[in-house]
Order: C-alpha cells, then structure tokens, then sequence
C-alpha cells in the first residue's frame, strides 16, 4: 500500500464557543492557497472469508472473497486572512474491482467490500465525491458538509476499501492550552461500499439504525506529555444515550523503554422510540504495557 500524509477533517461541533480576547484583533491565517495540502493514498485490498467450520455463505461454496484497489485523494485549504478565515475541504475517491469472479463474492457472506448490483454481482467500480465549507475564527473552527468523525463516541469506519463519511455540521475549539473541545451534529452517512448517502446510521452489531440525526459534544484534555483525559456525551436519536470516560498514562523508565496504560468507561441507554430496543449497559476496559523503542508488548 503506498501512501502520502492523510488528513482527515476532525468532525466536531460546540454548542458554546469559548470566551475571546476583548480586542478584536485580526486573526493572521496562513493564506487560503499558502495553508492547502493535496494528499493522495492508494489501498489495495484482498478479503476472504471462510465459514466452512461454521457460518454458510449465501454463494453455497463456503467461502466469500473480494479483491480491489481504491484511490483517495483530499484537498485541504487554509484560511483566507481576517478576523474569520474561510477555506474549503474536498475529496474524491474511486474503487475498482479487480477479482471476485467464479462465484466466490456474496453480499450474505458479509465482507461488503464492494457495492452489489441488482442481480447480486459486485459492480466494476464506484466512486464518493464531497466536501465542506469552513469557517476560523479565533481558536474555533467551524465546517458544515461532508466530515470524518473521530471521537470515542462517534467515528468514521476505515477498515474497508473505501472510508465512510458522515453530512453535517461541526466545530472544534483549542482557545485553552492542552485542551479540545468538539461536539456536532449529522443527518446522514455513507457507508464503506457506498457512493451516496443514506439516512440510515450504521452500527458495529446492530447494522443500519434508521435514526433522523446522531449528535456528540465532549473534549481531550492532554494535562502533560504523560496523562491525558476524554469526556464526551452522545445521542443517537430514537436509539440510544451514549456516555464515555477515558485516560490515558506512560511513564518512561529510560530514553528507550516506557510503560504505559489506559482506562475507557462506557455508559449506553435506549432513548427515544428505542429503535435497538431496551437496554442499560456498563462496558469497562483498560490497558497496560510496556514499549521499546518503537514497539509495544500490551
């Protein structure tokens, strides 16, 4: 897989913005053309799964495979000059079949690494356009059109040939020194094997939730370079009540050997028309290991 730097836009959205300075003084940007970055990553993707020992595939042989290859290039701007700098995000993404022939890919199987036709077949190719509109202003920056949410609460998913994306609006805030604030709001999301956009939100375990909106607001707060704390709040409307907690620790031992550990908290409840049905649950885990160098033993 070769790869050039990928940023992806940090979904967010705050329902206050922090106090500002009382002059109003003017915002120096980088310059809408001098601030922009074109990144361009190529995946090349191969999956197969076999549930002859267990799950049958739709396809009757057992198996479900896939083979693509898909190109991502973004387009970042930065800021016009002024007391609200304005910019552009945009992207544009294409998947092309390379093998899935002979009967081995089947929608029932489930990889869904590639959309499927109306006589079940994986199309040749697709492609995902976007892009948003954005707003700074001191330490906020607001976007509204097509973002990447991540947060422990509400994320893109990337573990398929294309990512997905979500329609909204959102904004982030830096004005306190280590810490983020973000929260948003969407309507709408595209799946990984999705060229458009759907109203239905899909979940790890509970597949597509037709929910009118999905919003979140929380933040990060780095207190040194070895501690570091997340609170975030959400609501999947019709659906849920989404609560997280987090931190996370390192302790160096010498210049090439460190520990370091992690705690999540969870706290999710139907809400609403509870469209998952009744629940109330409590999901805990943590953490710990030790790093040498640039490896990790956890």
């Amino acid at each position: 897989m070769s790869k050039t730097k990928l940023s992806l836009a940090v979904f967010s959205a705050i329902i206050g913005i922090s106090p500002m300075v009382a002059t109003a003084e003017e915002t120096k940007g980088e310059g809408f053309v001098e601030g922009s970055s074109l990144n361009i990553l190529n995946r090349n993707f191969y999956m197969n799964r076999d549930f002859r020992d267990g799950q049958s595939s739709s396809t009757g042989n057992g198996y479900s495979e896939a083979w693509a290859h898909g190109v991502m290039v973004n387009f970042e701007s930065g800021f016009t000059e002024g007391t609200v700098g304005v910019g552009i995000d945009a992207f544009a993404m294409l998947g092309i079949k390379l093998d899935t022939g002979d009967g081995r890919f089947g929608p029932g199987g489930s990889i869904n690494l590639l959309p499927v036709n109306s006589d079940g077949e994986a199309e040749d190719e697709y492609s995902k356009l976007g892009g948003a509109v954005k707003a700074q202003l001191f330490d906020t920056v607001i976007k509204a059109g097509d973002v990447f949410p991540m947060t422990p609460v509400l994320h893109y998913g990337d573990s398929r040939l294309l990512p997905e994306t979500f329609k909204g609006v959102t904004v982030v805030n830096n004005s306190v020194d280590g810490l983020t604030l973000q929260g948003g709001r969407v309507h709408a999301m595209s799946q990984p094997q999705q060229s458009g956009m759907s109203e239905d939100f899909a979940t790890f375990y509970a597949g597509g939730v037709d929910a009118p909106w999905a919003a979140y607001f929380g933040g990060d707060y780095t207190l040194n370079d070895n501690l570091a704390f997340s609170l975030y709040t959400s609501r999947l409307e019709d659906a849920w009540n989404q609560h997280y907690a987090g931190m996370s620790w390192s302790h160096p031992l010498s210049e090439s050997v460190s520990l370091f550990g992690g705690l999540n908290y969870y706290k999710a409840v139907d809400q609403g028309q509870k469209l998952l049905g009744e629940f109330d649950n409590d999901i805990y885990s943590g953490k710990v290991g030790v790093k040498f160098g640039a490896s990790s033993e956890k």
